[in-house]
């Protein structure tokens, strides 16, 4: 998996529509019941644009995410191209050296048990043995694997880790950077997976996939369990205060220096360039999906609809928010897969932090928060910004 955001005179931080992308945490109020792994609770109630080529070069990529600290304080930031996108870690005075590599390593670990774009993963073992005999998982696999099924049932099926073999033969796994253009094959006619086919013992560790042919993919909650990881890693260094932004997906430890919040802007999920609004946060992650932001090659749209094997069809971004980026990435997610009207409903019936813009039939930029959503600190960009035929309605 990619498991799969300018510079002026007031520094921001900037997360543009892409891919989806811990261990998690407790869930505020604006998200959902977790339980003290982070696993989403069964009780009832709970129920990218990809970076441009120049920007894999760490060296090209810092001056694309900047704190909201004054200028006048020290700001150290690095990059690492990791999980198919730039991992950018910014603190808001001099850290120690070793705590970025701590970071990086750690996410790198991570990246060789949980990605199916390469051949020696855990994961990718495990995926060659659906239809055999159960497999003894690492903790970090098995642990991941409980959580993507919960968060699949939860969501009605709207996340599902099972889309793999959809997503291969739509041509959207490969590292997008490296020069060999994936190969599409015929889009299924039938759902794209099914996560009642993974059949977990939580005794033994182990994890079987019921039928041959069948695979996981941990795109739409990866990043999340590495960002998760990595901002564990930065506070039992002792670190309170830190930006990382992960291709799409921001988690904002504690609170700038003399700044209340950090900041993030949204974009246009049909120009990432445009700001159409700003959030700002301390303490939250958050994660926007939209489904072309990065295509295959046939042109199919990234995220997949596992219910009907096929391209989502809603065409603009969301926006989650939520304390552990874990349930902001699958959320993004699920939520893009539900598309405006449906999603919007599932994530107010559920007190999600969630944010929707798309285009309507008209060509009119459409924005619409969530209760939970509103109680953030989000700021529109003024109406000039935006496309001339935008009307742009925050606060339905």
């Amino acid at each position: 998996m990619g498991i799969h955001r300018q510079r002026g005179a007031t520094p921001q931080a900037r997360a543009t529509p892409m891919r989806p992308k811990g261990s998690g945490g407790a869930a505020p109020s604006g998200s959902l019941p977790l339980l003290r792994d982070g696993t989403p609770s069964r009780r009832r109630g709970a129920s990218r644009s990809t970076p441009r080529r120049s920007e894999r070069d760490p060296a090209q990529y810092p001056d694309r995410l900047l704190t909201g600290a004054p200028e006048s304080v020290p700001i150290v930031t690095r990059s690492r191209y990791l999980m198919g996108v730039p991992l950018q870690l910014t603190f808001r005075d001099p850290a120690d050296p070793s705590l970025f590599e701590a970071v990086f390593k750690e996410v790198a670990r991570l990246e060789t048990i949980l990605s199916n774009w390469r051949t020696d993963s855990e994961l990718s073992r495990l995926n060659r043995a659906a239809g055999g005999e159960a497999i003894a998982c690492s903790v970090d696999l098995f642990e991941a694997i409980v959580r993507a099924v919960s968060w699949a049932e939860i969501t009605g099926g709207t996340f599902d880790p099972t889309v793999e073999p959809v997503v291969r033969r739509l041509g959207l796994i490969g590292d997008p950077y490296d020069g060999r253009p994936a190969v599409a094959a015929p889009a299924s006619d039938g759902p794209g997976g099914d996560w009642r086919n993974v059949v977990i013992d939580r005794t033994a560790r182990t994890v079987r996939l019921r039928s041959a042919g069948m695979g996981l993919d941990m795109g739409g909650i990866g990043k999340g369990i590495a960002l998760d990881a990595a901002a564990r890693v930065i506070r039992e260094a002792g670190r309170d205060s830190a930006l990382l932004d992960f291709g799409g997906q921001v988690m904002a430890i504690g609170r700038p220096a003399r700044e209340p919040e950090w900041t993030v802007d949204v974009a246009d999920p049909d120009d990432r360039d445009r700001i159409v609004g700003r959030v700002r946060v301390h303490d939250l992650s958050l994660s926007t999906s939209a489904p072309g932001g990065r295509r295959g090659p046939g042109g199919d749209p990234h995220i997949v609809d596992p219910r009907t094997g096929r391209p989502a069809a809603y065409t603009g971004s969301v926006t989650v928010a939520a304390t552990d980026a874990t349930s902001a990435d699958v959320l993004s997610t699920a939520l893009c897969v539900m598309g405006a009207d449906a999603g919007l409903a599932w994530a107010r019936g559920r007190d999600v932090a969630a944010l929707f813009v798309w285009r309507n039939a008209g060509g009119a930029l459409e924005i619409r928060r969530t209760q939970a959503f509103k109680r953030l600190q989000w700021h529109e960009s003024p109406p000039e910004r935006l496309p001339v035929a935008a009307a742009a309605r925050a606060g339905d």
